[in-house]
């Protein structure tokens, strides 16, 4: 009795404060202050539907800033003589100029040159320290030998060429090695080894990095196809060739695609390798980026060099496409 007569009373003093209390009076209790919701500057001037915007923005103000607005520019130089005091629109002028140039000439054949010749030196070597690495008992170990592969790309461009330029110079590492067995080369001053001296210098950079991807590529094909291959008696090269390969072309068409551009935007090795900005003896080893870098940085001919690098972009991409049309022709992509 005693508990039902405290609840009764409970009761009808929370029924005499509900009815002592008006309708919407919310007002908070003595000694409390009231919470509003904070309202930013930037959510009253954009409203809900533009906030979201806000927050992308940085990323297209950098993106015009420091790629449409420059890239438009050279293209709209690329039609002018540009000085520092006027500019004149010459139209075609500056392509038909630096297509005249016999270093320029020479600089596009070298590219060429540079590209069959690196994808083979580099994605074979790569390929061939990928599939050692993949072999089952080599697989505890895969991780140490990634990393030290991979340690050569962190490293600059340019501390890799002045690097080679003391490996492959007179009396330089290589000479002394070779000196052995009585081979003398002089990778550095003559015409014929510039270019292999360049591709040495690349190669040494870039070849462990294709060696991580293609690893990657390779982890992604399942055991139980070579599993079941070897139940059936089929040798290491055979499943190489029949199984490795084919499930690895989409890595390797990324791997050749990006190889291929990267050689014919080389800059720093055939700058730092020599002892001039000369692109080795007799422009034997010069590139189109190093002839830009000469027109627009040693001539101040901006217009020339900006005509020079569309060109080489236009080059780049029919090669990318022509890629692309080759492997899908080959059934190497869907």
């Amino acid at each position: 009795m005693c508990v039902l007569s405290e609840l009764e009373l409970h009761m009808a003093k929370s029924d005499q404060v509900f009815h002592t209390t008006q309708v919407g009076d919310f007002s908070p209790p003595p000694g409390k202050r009231s919470v509003r919701a904070h309202t930013s500057w930037w959510q009253i001037l954009l409203g809900p539907k533009g906030v979201p915007y806000f927050f992308i923005a940085p990323f297209f103000i950098l993106f015009l800033g420091f790629w449409v607005f420059p890239a438009t520019w050279s293209l709209i130089l690329s039609f002018q003589h540009w000085s520092a005091t006027k500019t004149v629109w010459v139209g075609t002028s500056n392509y038909l100029y630096v297509l005249g140039l016999p270093a320029v000439r020479q600089a596009f054949a070298n590219v060429i040159w540079y590209v069959i010749v690196n994808n083979v030196f580099q994605i074979v070597i790569a390929l061939a320290l990928a599939l050692f690495l993949d072999i089952r008992s080599m697989r505890r170990w895969s991780g140490i030998f990634r990393i030290a592969f991979f340690m050569p790309n962190i490293v600059s461009g340019v501390t890799v060429a002045i690097l080679f330029s003391i490996i492959l110079g007179t009396n330089g590492v290589m000479d002394h090695i070779l000196s052995t067995v009585n081979i003398h080369i002089s990778w550095l001053q003559s015409p014929e080894w510039s270019k292999p001296a360049v591709i040495l210098a690349g190669g040494w950079r870039w070849i462990g990095y294709w060696v991580v991807m293609l690893m990657a590529g390779l982890q992604g094909i399942p055991d139980e196809y070579y599993e079941a291959a070897i139940l059936d008696g089929v040798t290491f090269w055979q499943r190489v060739r029949y199984i490795t390969l084919p499930l690895l072309r989409p890595v390797l068409l990324f791997v050749i695609i990006i190889n291929t551009m990267g050689t014919m935007n080389i800059f720093e090795e055939p700058l730092l390798l020599f002892s001039s900005s000369s692109g080795g003896p007799l422009n034997s080893a010069t590139t189109p980026v190093l002839e830009l870098y000469k027109l627009g940085f040693l001539n101040f001919d901006l217009g020339s060099a900006a005509a020079l690098g569309w060109l080489l972009s236009i080059l780049i991409i029919a090669v990318s496409v022509a890629q692309f049309a080759l492997a899908q022709r080959r059934d190497w992509i869907e």
